[in-house]
């Protein structure tokens, strides 16, 4: 088996599903010991048990990153139980499809808390921790495909990764010297918890397979195994980039959940540009 990980210790927040859980997997199997931060103790269990399947020494740790003393207690727990935090996969996020004009703004202030504020508690934290032990690390973010290209009604998703986007950048030039490498990822629509609604509507599925060049939509493993390599030594001259994992998605724009037929004034009718779509069979 690959070890490239061994000895390493990885925190994954957001590892109870979709791309974190199968992230802490594929590093679990390439010897690294995967710290699992989630909000929730029954899929931060169900992980760990997958990631000892694979390897050993993993353990869950709950968190509610939209809390900043949660954030830092997290980081405290982590280094009192394994002495050190190697690498991160600063994961966590969410996200919610509604126009902007009806977007609550208690749900706004929350999506931008989670997916901006929360990441930068954690990365900030993690890196003092690194920067202590005076060793380096490598931090991979969270970003999104919708933080280059706009998806109608994600809007405060969007702006939060795009955000995230540029936090990386900052971080990466800001712990150069502390030969800490910052990246991101950006991932077009992944099979995952946020997606499964959509993709179990029959129709969007053929639009999305339309409109993906390789004919199919991603797998938590296809961004699982992206990450392993930006937290690898492999990567360790690629730093404060974003890098697109969408299977071509957004080289025609974003596939269109929704659509607006913009001749019509005054109207917003989000279901009939996309009926007019040949997508009905």
């Amino acid at each position: 088996m690959n070890q490239d990980f061994a000895g390493k210790v990885v925190l994954v927040t957001g590892g109870g599903r979709g791309l974190g859980q199968g992230t802490c997997v594929e590093l679990a199997s390439r010897g690294a010991r995967v710290a699992v931060a989630d909000r929730k103790a029954e899929i931060a269990d169900e992980t760990v048990a997958l990631c000892n399947k694979a390897g050993e020494g993993s353990h869950a740790f709950l968190f509610n990153q939209a809390k900043a003393e949660s954030v830092e207690n997290l980081i405290t727990e982590v280094v009192a139980h394994y002495g050190q935090i190697d690498l991160l996969f600063a994961n966590a996020g969410t996200g919610q499809f509604v126009p902007i004009v009806d977007m609550k703004k208690t749900d706004w202030d929350f999506i931008i808390q989670v997916n901006l504020n929360g990441t930068f508690y954690v990365c900030q934290e993690v890196a003092k921790q690194m920067i202590k032990r005076g060793k380096g690390g490598k931090i991979v973010l969270t970003a999104s495909s919708g933080s280059k290209v706009i998806a109608d009604q994600l809007g405060a998703y969007c702006a939060s990764k795009a955000a995230v986007e540029m936090l990386m950048k900052h971080m990466a030039a800001e712990l150069g010297n502390y030969r800490i490498n910052v990246n991101a990822i950006l991932p077009g629509v992944i099979e995952t918890g946020m997606t499964t609604p959509m993709l179990r509507d029959e129709r969007m599925q053929r639009m999305l397979i339309r409109e993906t060049p390789v004919g199919r939509w991603g797998k938590p493993q296809d961004v699982a195994k992206l990450v392993a390599f930006l937290l690898s030594d492999d990567a360790s001259y690629i730093n404060g980039e974003g890098i697109m994992i969408d299977g071509g998605q957004t080289l025609h724009g974003f596939p269109r959940w929704y659509a607006l037929d913009y001749t019509k004034e005054n109207v917003c009718d989000w279901e009939e540009r996309f009926n007019e779509y040949p997508y009905k069979a």
